[in-house]
Order: C-alpha cells, then sequence, then structure tokens
C-alpha cells in the first residue's frame, strides 16, 4: 500500500511541477512561441526529460498524463487526440533517455557529467520529440514540415539544454556546498 501511494505522489507531484513549468514557459517564454506546439526554446522539455531520469516510467506517465489534461481541457483537442499526443510526448524521452544510455555506455549524475554529453542527451531527446510531434501532426493532417521539424528539434534542444545545464550547476554548487560543511 505504501508502495502505491508513494508511486502516486511521485505521479501527481510530478504531473504539477510539469503544469508549473509550462506555465512558466507560457508566460514568461511566449516571445519565443512560434505557433500553438513550436517554441524556440521550449523549457517543458527540459523538465520531461529530468522527470524521466529521475523517475523512469513514472516520470513518463506523470508527465504524458499531466500534458493529456493541458491538452484536452485547456486547447480543446478530442480526447483520442489528446491520448495519443500525450502518449507520444511521455515516450520521446524516455526511449531518448534509453537510447543515450547504450549509445553513450552512462549512468547519468549531473554532478559528474560533462557538457558535451549534456549536449548530446539533449539532442537525442530533442530529436525523438520532434519525430514523434511530427508523427502528430502527420496523423492529424495538420500542415508540418521540414522546416517545423527543424524548429521543434531546435527548441527542444535549446529548452533541454538549458534546464540540464542550469541542474548540473546547481548540484555542483550544493555539492561544493556540502563539502565545506564537512569539513
Amino acid at each position: 500500500m505504501t508502495s502505491l501511494l508513494h508511486n502516486l505522489a511521485i505521479v501527481v507531484g510530478t504531473g504539477i511541477v510539469w503544469f508549473l513549468t509550462d506555465y512558466l514557459n507560457r508566460e514568461y517564454f511566449s516571445i519565443f512561441k512560434i505557433s500553438d506546439f513550436i517554441y524556440v526554446i521550449y523549457i517543458p522539455a527540459g523538465y520531461r526529460l529530468i522527470a524521466v531520469i529521475t523517475f523512469g516510467w513514472l516520470g513518463a506517465l506523470s508527465v504524458g498524463l499531466a500534458y493529456a489534461i493541458r491538452v484536452y481541457f485547456f486547447r480543446d483537442m478530442p480526447l483520442p487526440d489528446s491520448l495519443i499526443l500525450a502518449t507520444l510526448y511521455a515516450l520521446a524521452p524516455l526511449i531518448a533517455y534509453k537510447a543515450w544510455e547504450k549509445i553513450f555506455q552512462i549512468t547519468p549524475s549531473l554532478l559528474n557529467m560533462s557538457v558535451e554529453n549534456l549536449f548530446w542527451l539533449s539532442c537525442i531527446s530533442a530529436f525523438f520529440n520532434a519525430i514523434f510531434r511530427v508523427a502528430y501532426f502527420y496523423y492529424a493532417n495538420m500542415p508540418y514540415g521540414f522546416e517545423e521539424f527543424t524548429l521543434l528539434i531546435s527548441g527542444n534542444l535549446a529548452g533541454t539544454f538549458i534546464v540540464l545545464y542550469a541542474l548540473k550547476i546547481c548540484a555542483r554548487i550544493y555539492y561544493n556546498f556540502s563539502q565545506r560543511n564537512r569539513s
């Protein structure tokens, strides 16, 4: 029972933080908005990846549910389309993360991860996010082409790299601070 409650708390808490990240992106990064689904800098892409790195499939599930709620209730998207898009939205960072681990043979620790590895993880995640999003656009008969594909990659790449690098800096500061307090 406690495991179920623990997992439920992870899903709800991670989903709430995703809503906050999405809200901040819409309110404070709206100058980077190109269309309904495309931003030049998309900060929630970084949070999505952090949720997956931290909680695995529970992180993907929570972000997917939060996204489904968002597009169904606030964008008035039909339920089947909301669920399809949310599934793709949640699976992309999970698949990208697993592919990155396999390609680079790395278990991540932001503290010790090089900027180059952060960059490649961001690239792979952005690529999968763009592929899955364009697949949805194709399914929904939305007119998106190569230009939108490249914009999706660049927005997800920028947002993911900014979030990962900021967390790396915070992890380094925390580590240095905790080491000083131990001495």
